[in-house]
């Protein structure tokens, strides 16, 4: 019998950054974990990330916004595993533009 190793993914690594989380209010929908949200100033709830731009924060755990409860725990700083955040496909972005406007917040994302 051969042996298999099975890897878990790891939204969160290191440990030289301690991760902070808010529990915010969110567009209506399902959020999985590590997707990249924004803060919407007009409804003030957090919805998925359009840009990089306007990254606010990391989803910590599969949620689901809905109507009666709408609260979600989001990471805003910490250091994470790019691989394994959900982020929107925009013509010319790429990880760097994530990278930077990480900085800025306080997320960083692991090489």
């Amino acid at each position: 019998m051969s042996k298999v190793d099975i890897k878990t993914k790891e939204l969160v690594v290191g440990n030289d950054i301690t991760p902070t989380t808010y529990r915010m209010a969110c567009a209506d929908g399902d959020y999985p974990a590590g997707t990249i949200v924004e803060f919407d100033s007009t409804t003030k709830k957090l919805k998925k990330a359009t840009a990089a731009a306007n990254m606010f924060g990391i989803v910590a755990d599969d949620s689901k916004a809905t109507s009666i409860n709408n609260e979600i725990v989001i990471y805003v700083t910490g250091r994470f595993d790019f691989k394994e955040c959900i982020y929107p496909t925009v013509e010319g972005e790429t990880k760097l533009d994530y990278q930077v406007r990480g900085k800025e917040t306080g997320i960083f994302f692991a090489e």
